[in-house]
């Protein structure tokens, strides 16, 4: 079965857009992914901290380097 991610239409918006419309509120990021019941997809912050692509979730570690099955 195969289920889209319901923050996926922002994520395509985030990629097109200006940064001055997305930074003024077009194309915000989610609030949670899990509260939707969906996987975060991680990005590098920096060494310490891996951000959520669709959503505003920022967690300890580098969760971008974990491999999935």
């Amino acid at each position: 079965m195969n289920i889209k991610h319901p923050y996926r239409h922002r994520l395509w918006w985030r990629k097109r857009l200006p940064w001055l419309l997305i930074n003024i509120g077009f194309a915000n990021k989610g609030k949670d992914c899990k509260s939707v019941g969906a996987k975060h997809r991680w990005y590098k912050i920096d060494d310490n901290a891996s951000g959520c692509y669709y959503c505003k979730v920022i967690e300890e570690g580098q969760k971008w380097k974990i491999k999935k099955n």
